[in-house]
């Protein structure tokens, strides 16, 4: 996959284009790029995929800081390029873009400078200046300047609907299953290992404290989860905890995300890791002594590893 951030270089041959912003690039979305390549495939052409960053929001300043990211930029662009698709177009999402209809959009973007062949649009996607335009119209667009167009109609998974915007619901409640179920994987973290207090080497439970610098990453509620670590090229079992640590610490400002790795010795500080949640199995508590959260520690690691075992672990 080739990912291009200037158009005035970007070529492809009979160009079969989506466009969207895919965030989690889960079921629904993989479902429309299987059809997508499917599509350039048939045409004897090449699978294009449009997406836009800042998010518009951010551009638009609505409500921007309440938004929360299934996936960083990097991680989307990671999810592509295991599906296919020939090329990844990164458009810079500004003012006088989103000040263009749809139909401005399609002439100066999809046909003068990609040269479109076939357009494929999800169920409820819409774009252009107030996303006014319905699938009859955009119908009407593609005849007019040459090129076919097609819809993808909605789908469930499992009986869940499946959009960003659930898997959103889902990890906010702590429900972990049901928003991997929507994913088609494990809700993944990326950041990298940082300094902490070491107080979990001394009672037996050391930890990799873990920055994430996507400001906008969708972090799930405070408690321990079950989860698999992959670092090193290696993926490992592990349990993590989201809070405050309110046993050791009295900083009610730092939400901490510290992991600890099953069978792990290795120093991996100032390095990259992922973390893939599994399941969530309990609150984060305060107890009245580190023994008394040394021995929570020992029972937490039990189940989880006895629930890790029960999960075939994701492989991406």
């Amino acid at each position: 996959m080739k990912v291009h951030s200037d158009l005035s270089t970007f070529k492809a041959h009979n160009a079969v284009v989506t466009i969207g912003m895919f965030d989690g690039v889960h079921t629904g979305h993989r479902q429309l790029l299987s059809q997508l390549t499917q599509k350039a495939k048939n045409l004897d052409g090449e699978a294009v995929v449009i997406t836009f960053w800042p998010h518009p929001r951010m551009v638009l300043q609505q409500d921007a800081d309440k938004l929360r990211f299934l996936t960083s930029p990097e991680e989307r662009t990671k999810r592509f390029s295991q599906l296919g698709i020939d090329h990844l177009l990164l458009i810079p999402f500004t003012p006088k873009l989103a000040n263009l209809t749809a139909e401005e959009f399609i002439k100066q973007f999809l046909v003068d400078q990609i040269g479109i062949k076939h357009l494929l649009v999800g169920f409820n996607h819409r774009f252009g200046k107030g996303r006014l335009h319905s699938f009859e119209e955009y119908q009407a667009f593609a005849a007019q300047h040459g090129f076919t167009i097609s819809m993808v109609e909605a789908v469930l998974t499992e009986g869940l609907q499946t959009s960003s915007s659930d898997i959103r619901l889902h990890l906010l409640k702590g429900d972990i299953p049901n928003a991997n179920k929507i994913l088609g994987y494990h809700f993944t973290v990326t950041g990298r290992v940082v300094g902490g207090q070491q107080l979990g080497r001394r009672i037996g439970y050391p930890t990799a404290n873990i920055h994430v610098e996507e400001a906008y990453k969708l972090i799930p509620p405070d408690g321990v989860y079950a989860c698999f670590i992959r670092t090193e090229g290696k993926q490992y079992g592990g349990m993590l905890n989201i809070g405050y640590r309110p046993t050791i610490s009295h900083n009610v400002d730092h939400r901490s995300l510290e992991v600890h790795i099953f069978d792990f010795n290795h120093d991996i500080y100032s390095e990259e890791v992922e973390v893939e949640f599994v399941t969530r199995v309990r609150d984060e508590q305060k107890f009245v002594n580190l023994e008394a959260l040394k021995q929570q520690l020992k029972t937490d690691e039990q189940q989880i590893r006895q629930l890790l075992a029960n999960y075939k672990a994701d492989t991406h």
